[in-house]
């Protein structure tokens, strides 16, 4: 799979902006200072993947200054050489945001998938140390370009998640004094939403923990031969929720501090993962360079799994990676993603040109 040509329209910098992408150059390599667009490029790849930012951006913010909409637009080939066109469309006044494939509206849960991407970021570390929401994160946008069902089973979860929050909410203030109604009913009322929530739920901590099991070998044989050892890398999938049978009990046992806290104390929107290194949390005790190994040899394995799973090759895209890996770990993970068409921003010119003497299919782009 590749991005053949790229336009955007009000889009953050760029106002009326198109690029062809070479047929015969697999690795794109965007020059240029910072401030210039780069990452703006990447994001908006991006966009066409997933229908969202990679920044967290409100849609509002991705619309150039004073303009009454932004639109992104990409024409894809698959690997069996058919193209189809994708894309987003937000208009900020109104507001409404619109998925287009080949010119057809398309719900979130139907557009994503169509064009799987992988990115590479700097702010990556900040999954491994910081909020779980982000390693959260990391497995749902793996997990729904991969599999329908997947996500399907997430988007319907968070809905009930934010109507159990809401019902949680209304009882206690029943029982506070605070709000005037029918306790028993909305019992009854909870009982519904928690029987459809251990179904959704299920699925997901099912899937993930598959996910998991495929990611842990792939990550140690990659770790291993990154760094040239025998450590051994495992991803540990943490959830208060231990056997899936107990779900349902489990929600019914936590009812009265799920109604004093206002919301749900058990399930995937809470669980986490952890990285270790022979056994040891990696957050902890790993040094900077083991830190850097194993976040490139779980990204190389979420590029092995999207292939494996689609069947198609994903675009990678590397944004500003390069200055933060020493020589030999970069030569690795230009041999990793060979096969992928790659689009890559850097401000060192210089140490990407040494990588590119030996690699006849890379372009350099100045963004101007």
């Amino acid at each position: 799979m590749k991005i053949t040509k790229l336009q955007f329209e009000n889009f953050r910098n760029y106002e009326n902006y198109s690029y062809v992408f070479p047929s015969d150059k697999n690795l794109i390599v965007l020059t240029g200072e910072n401030g210039k667009g780069k990452t703006n490029f990447l994001e908006g790849i991006y966009m066409l993947s997933l229908g969202r930012s990679f920044r967290n951006s409100k849609l509002e913010s991705l619309v150039k200054w004073e303009c009454p909409h932004m639109r992104c637009t990409g024409e894809i080939e698959d690997d069996e050489n058919e193209k189809h066109i994708l894309e987003v469309f937000y208009s900020s006044s109104p507001k409404r945001k619109n998925l287009k494939k080949n010119d057809v509206n398309m719900k979130n849960s139907d557009y994503i998938g169509n064009f799987t991407t992988v990115l590479f970021h700097p702010e990556d570390l900040n999954m491994l140390y910081l909020s779980p929401s982000l390693r959260r994160k990391y497995m749902d946008i793996i997990l729904s370009q991969s599999d329908k069902r997947y996500l399907h089973a997430l988007m319907q979860y968070r809905k009930l998640i934010k109507q159990r929050s809401a019902l949680l909410k209304e009882i206690h203030e029943i029982q506070r004094g605070r709000n005037i109604g029918d306790e028993k009913s909305l019992n009854s009322a909870l009982d519904a939403w928690d029987k459809q929530l251990p179904e959704y739920g299920s699925e997901i901590i099912k899937k993930r923990l598959k996910f998991i099991e495929s990611l842990n070998g792939k990550a140690t044989e990659i770790y291993q031969d990154i760094s040239k050892g025998d450590e051994v890398v495992e991803v540990k999938y943490v959830s208060r929720i231990k056997e899936i049978s107990e779900y349902a009990n489990m929600l019914l046992d936590r009812r009265y501090k799920d109604i004093r806290d206002e919301k749900t104390s058990i399930g995937p929107h809470i669980d986490d993962i952890k990285f270790l290194i022979n056994g040891i949390d990696l957050v902890e005790f790993a040094s900077r360079g083991e830190v850097r190994t194993l976040l490139l040899a779980v990204k190389i394995s979420e590029i092995e799994y999207l292939r494996e799973r689609t069947k198609k090759h994903p675009v990678l895209l590397l944004d500003d990676v390069f200055s933060e890996l020493d020589f030999g770990r970069q030569t690795h993970l230009l041999n990793a993603i060979s096969g992928c068409q790659a689009i890559i921003t850097t401000t060192d010119v210089e140490k990407l040109e040494k990588l590119a003497k030996s690699k006849a299919d890379i372009e350099f782009v100045e963004m101007a």
